[in-house]
């Protein structure tokens, strides 16, 4: 029987491939580039990983109205907090107190990464199994609850899908050669990395790149030597 997240994969990829138009990442009416967000992220320095990125991004890189994600820009997004023009700096020591009591206990864990897939403004690889990566945005959301309010953290109308960007787009082309590319290598490898931080950023957009500065860190506990 298929796991929840084989079946979300291929539902999206199936929905994926009806797309007629890609859209551009960038444009943001929302979000203008000189406002920034908080937020948090996990943060990959793994030699093979960013590798492994670099070589989807080779096999994507004719397709020039993608932008890759650079090998010190990959990341995890797992739960955003607020423009950083709503927040002040007490409420997010507030923040990062509450969110480092939340996560006490809380482990670090292995995460598979693969399939390539694709949406309308960009490549990812889906990120399994959802469960720790789950845990980990419930205690960040609590922690935010507790200082915020509920207001900040609404029950969503879409699933979590963790996940990790490859490329962005920043046109609105046709999708069947990005959607054809992907099929040709979606599946061609995987890889497994470890996830032993969380980080609270202060994220903006420049250049067409996510860029940051670190607020805080949150270490995950050791797993348990197995017996």
């Amino acid at each position: 029987m298929a796991t929840i997240e084989q079946q979300v994969d291929e539902e999206d990829w199936a929905r994926f491939q009806q797309v007629e138009r890609l859209a551009d990442h960038w444009d943001r009416h929302d979000w203008p580039p000189e406002r920034h967000f908080i937020t948090w992220y996990v943060l990959f320095d793994d030699p093979r990983l960013r590798g492994f990125v670099a070589e989807f991004q080779r096999r994507l890189a004719d397709l020039d109205y993608l932008d890759p994600v650079p090998p010190d820009g990959l990341h995890m997004t797992i739960q955003g907090v607020a423009y950083a023009d709503q927040l002040d700096d007490m409420q997010i020591q507030a923040i990062t107190d509450r969110a480092r009591s939340h996560c006490q206990g809380l482990t670090s864990f292995e995460l598979h990464l693969g399939p390539l897939s694709g949406f309308r403004a960009g490549t990812f690889l889906r990120a399994t199994p959802w469960a720790p990566v789950e845990e980990l945005r419930r205690s960040l959301r609590e922690a935010i609850v507790d200082v915020l309010g509920p207001d900040f953290v609404p029950t969503e109308a879409r699933l979590f899908k963790p996940h990790v960007s490859v490329t962005y787009c920043h046109a609105s082309p046709p999708a069947d050669a990005l959607i054809d590319r992907i099929r040709r290598i979606r599946w061609s490898e995987q890889i497994s990395t470890h996830v032993h931080a969380v980080h609270l950023l202060d994220l903006y957009r420049q250049d067409r790149k996510y860029l940051w500065t670190p607020l805080a860190q949150i270490q995950l506990d050791p797993p348990d030597p197995p017996l």
